[in-house]
């Protein structure tokens, strides 16, 4: 009887190191081949020791998916940052060998004025890009401040008056101090651009709102934005027209959201509706907000 015990414990013996073996074996093949791991065997153990490796494996999977699409970004980035500095070079090298051979003072003085905008254009060029190596990197730390963005508005519209008025925008301001916790510098280029974007792009109309929650809201009409999801708007490079030939680098709005983040704003809407795009942003509140912040708007 106890012989018969003991057989059929190796037995059971034997059978149990066979399954553990093929199990081994079928997890090793499942490794190399890259797939996840299933496993046969009932265990507590290495089941866990399957779920560790299966989450290893997707977190590496998609780390390696990542590394391929920002490898692709940054040679999409090398080639618009390319034409983008192309264009306006090619442009001067070509007005330069037309005034080598130039003996009409009137049109010296043509050459060299669209010499000096290509220059001035190739300069701004270089500071956004610079700007932009800036903003994205990590150790780019912003000084955080109580500030009143309605100055910061006011300021922007009055700088931009000209452009405006051909417009006839609707302005809508607050009568009294929007403070916010944010940078001074970071909230000018924030409305800089968001202004100067509507303006490029409207057809004949233009809406601002500044509202006392430190929401920040630009409306223009629009034709060229039919059938585009206006979400991709804020991509780093995108421009409406493919070809670039406007002199759009496509990172005015880009900048903004990236800004945003670093002053802990965001932005709250965009859309599309009845040829208007709407594009809204937030600023983070100042905690004491003065009394005077609930007087009203004033519409200019």
């Amino acid at each position: 009887m106890m012989y018969l015990l003991l057989v059929l414990l190796n037995i059971i013996l034997a059978f149990s190191l066979f399954s553990w073996k093929r199990q081994i074996c079928e997890i090793t093949k499942q490794i190399s081949e890259n797939k996840k791991l299933r496993i046969s065997l009932s265990n507590k153990q290495i089941e866990k020791l399957a779920g560790i490796i299966n989450e290893k494996k997707h977190l590496e999977q998609k780390t390696n998916i990542q590394i391929i699409q920002e490898k692709e970004q940054l040679k999409h980035s090398i080639a618009n940052i390319s034409h983008d500095l192309r264009t306006p070079l090619t442009s001067i090298q070509g007005y330069l060998t037309l005034l080598k051979d130039c003996e009409d003072k009137e049109e010296q003085e043509h050459y060299f004025s669209v010499i000096q905008a290509k220059t001035d254009y190739l300069t701004e060029l270089v500071q956004i890009f610079y700007d932009l190596s800036l903003i994205e990197s990590d150790d780019y730390i912003l000084g955080i401040e109580k500030i009143d963005v309605n100055r910061i508005v006011t300021d922007c519209l009055i700088n931009k008056y000209n452009e405006l008025k051909e417009l006839s925008p609707t302005i809508k301001i607050e009568n009294a101090p929007v403070w916010i916790t944010g940078n001074a510098v970071a909230c000018k280029r924030i409305i800089d651009n968001l202004v100067t974007n509507a303006i490029r792009y409207s057809n004949d109309y233009i809406e601002i709102v500044m509202d006392a929650d430190g929401i920040f809201t630009v409306k223009n009409t629009t034709s060229e934005l039919k059938n585009i999801d206006v979400n991709i708007l804020f991509q780093k490079f995108y421009t409406v027209d493919t070809s670039r030939s406007n002199g759009n680098t496509g990172l005015g709005l880009y900048i903004v959201k990236e800004l945003l983040n670093k002053i802990e704003g965001g932005i709250k809407e965009i859309s599309y509706k009845n040829n208007i795009l709407t594009v809204s942003v937030y600023f983070k509140l100042y905690k004491q907000k003065c009394d005077i912040c609930s007087l009203g708007q004033r519409t200019i």
